[in-house]
This record gives structure tokens, C-alpha cells and sequence, in this order.
């Protein structure tokens, strides 16, 4: 009886950030009929669950000139987390279709607003993808020499094709996870408050005004009356947006780890 070889290491190649962009972006395997089909499926239920979790706001945020703010917290959640099951593509899609339909069903904001939402959303997939999954390369694809005998270490293997028992997917540890949201979280939060920044001094600009504001010089005025004010609003959105992202990609560690098998079998690495 032939004893399991349970000490043969697996081969992983460290590919360059250029190679993995292209394997990312090109790789024919994710091109094919049945993957195509199951992405734009798999989008519309990420789309329709960020939609849903989207409308759910945290309204009369206060600013200490007059002026009331909502925030969502949560419909960037299912974005982050679409783009290892659809790609990148199909998560910048979702990105950009998602303000528009919200703004179908809610309707009580401007169209100002939803554009930067738009803007924001795809900078958010984007630079979550570029860091998380090129620059940290959260997943990758290892090869198992073929004259392995232990299936015992096929645990999670990809199945995209009949009897390929050759590959498993590997994925960095718990502390490069935290090392690349600790630089993804700050630069989203910064980005949405910029966008909020940049949507309030539009509609004061414009004279729309879709934010709850109460009467007199305060108000979005007293946001612009003075660089120092400028400043503080800055902060106060970045410190809400930074406590936001802290929350989803939280959320979102502990959602993969849950969801490893589904990721394994048709995640965007073939």
C-alpha cells in the first residue's frame, strides 16, 4: 500500500503586476460562453442586492452650519465583493448602473448627485481591484505537479473544466488582507468625501439644493464661507466614509472567508 504524499509543495508562480493585469482582464477562460453567461446573471443579483441595500440611508447627518446630509453605507459592500466573482468589468457595470436605478426608485435626489455617485463607485471597484487583487494579488492560481497521487490537498480546486484536478487557488493571509485595506479604505473614504464636497458646491453653485437645509446664512453657504469650514466638512465626511469602509471591508473579510468554495469555483482567476 502506497503511503500518501502529503509533503510535496505546490508550484506558484509570483507573477509581475503586468501579467497578472493581463491574466485579470484577458485570459481567454473568462471570455467563454459559460462564463459570460453566469457573470451577467451573477451581476444582476449583486445588482439588484446593492440597489436594495442602497436605499438604505442614514439621513439627517449634521454639518454645524444648518445643513443635513444622508449617507449609505452598505450598497458599496456588494460591489468590493462582486469584483472576485464577476471581474472587473462587470463590477464597474454594476457601479455605474447602480446611482441611476436608485435614483429611479428613490427620486429625491439631483441628478448632480448621482453622477458623482457614478464617479465614485467606479473609482472605489477600481482601486479596490488594482490593490487588493493585482498589486496584493489576493487570489492566485497554483499548479499541483501532475504525478501527485494525495487528492486529500484538492480541497479547493477550480472546476471551470472537467476533471482538472491539477490547480488550486491560494490566498494571501489574514495580515496582507489588513495591510491592503489599510491603504484601500483611506483613499475611498477620501474619494466619497471629495464627492460630496465637490456635489454640495455644484448645487450651491447651481442654486439646487436636495440636501435638508435650514433657513438663513447657514446652511450649504456656511460649508464654502470660509476655507476653515471647507476643511472641517472634509474631515467630518471623511471620518463617517473611513468608519464606512472600515465596516464593509470588515464585513467583507469575513463574508469571503464564508463564501471561499464559491469564489474557488467561478471567481475571475481561471
Amino acid at each position: 500500500m502506497k503511503e500518501k504524499n502529503t509533503t510535496v509543495s505546490l508550484n506558484v508562480k509570483n507573477d509581475s503586476i503586468l501579467t497578472r493585469i493581463k491574466k485579470s482582464l484577458f485570459d481567454k477562460e473568462l471570455y467563454n460562453q459559460r462564463s459570460i453567461v453566469f457573470k451577467i446573471t451573477a451581476t444582476a443579483v449583486f445588482l439588484g442586492i446593492a440597489i436594495g441595500l442602497s436605499l438604505i440611508e442614514i439621513f439627517d447627518v449634521p454639518m454645524p452650519w444648518g445643513a443635513t446630509f444622508g449617507v449609505r453605507f452598505f450598497d458599496t459592500l456588494v460591489l468590493i465583493y462582486s469584483i472576485s466573482i464577476v471581474g472587473l468589468g462587470f463590477s464597474l457595470l454594476e457601479g455605474i448602473a447602480l446611482p441611476w436605478i436608485h435614483n429611479l426608485i428613490d427620486g429625491h435626489h439631483t441628478w448632480i448627485e448621482m453622477f458623482f455617485f457614478m464617479v465614485s463607485n467606479i473609482l472605489v471597484v477600481f482601486i479596490t481591484w488594482f490593490i487588493y487583487y493585482i498589486v496584493f494579488n489576493a487570489y492566485y492560481k497554483s499548479r499541483v505537479p501532475e504525478n501527485i497521487e494525495d487528492h486529500d490537498i484538492h480541497e479547493y480546486h477550480v472546476v471551470k473544466k472537467p476533471h482538472d484536478h491539477h490547480h488550486r487557488i491560494g490566498t494571501i493571509g489574514l495580515t496582507k488582507k489588513i495591510t491592503a485595506f489599510s491603504i484601500i479604505v483611506p483613499i475611498c473614504a477620501l474619494i466619497e468625501a471629495c464627492a460630496v464636497l465637490l456635489v454640495a458646491k455644484i448645487l450651491l453653485s447651481t442654486g439646487h439644493q436636495s440636501f435638508d437645509v435650514d433657513e438663513g446664512e447657514s446652511g450649504l453657504d456656511g460649508i464654502f464661507s470660509s476655507w476653515q469650514h471647507t476643511l472641517t466638512f472634509l474631515a467630518i465626511f471623511f471620518g463617517i466614509f473611513l468608519a464606512k469602509y472600515i465596516l464593509n471591508t470588515t464585513l467583507f473579510i469575513l463574508l469571503e472567508r464564508r463564501t471561499r468554495s464559491l469564489i474557488d469555483r467561478y471567481g475571475i482567476y481561471a
